[in-house]
């Protein structure tokens, strides 16, 4: 089994109400999730330890993503990033380097 890992909520949300899903379960869920421009993020959600599978970001009606994930990499646990640009496009991906939240 994989060590926990944790979702990144960054840039682009606005009094969104968003939900994580890990393989089709409700993980985590909050409204009102607004990016703080003074450190670059909006949350950062805990993710369970799970073995590959799906991740899905839901933000209202504005955004849905999904991301498959292969469970904790060689270097340690997940860390993924999520990114909502002005128009609504999200981008789901491995976090970039950088200080851990």
């Amino acid at each position: 089994m994989s060590e926990p890992g944790v979702l990144e909520l960054g840039t682009g949300f606005r009094d969104d109400d968003v939900s994580v899903l890990v393989d089709g379960r409700e993980v985590w869920s909050a409204a009102g999730v607004t990016t703080d421009y003074s450190v670059g993020l909006a949350a950062v959600v805990p993710l369970p330890a799970t073995g590959p599978g799906e991740i899905e970001v839901r933000v209202g009606d504005r955004a849905r993503g999904t991301r498959q994930v292969q469970g904790q990499a060689a270097a340690g646990p997940l860390r993924l990033r999520c990114d909502l640009d002005p128009a609504g496009a999200m981008a789901l991906g491995t976090a970039p380097e950088g200080p851990v939240f």
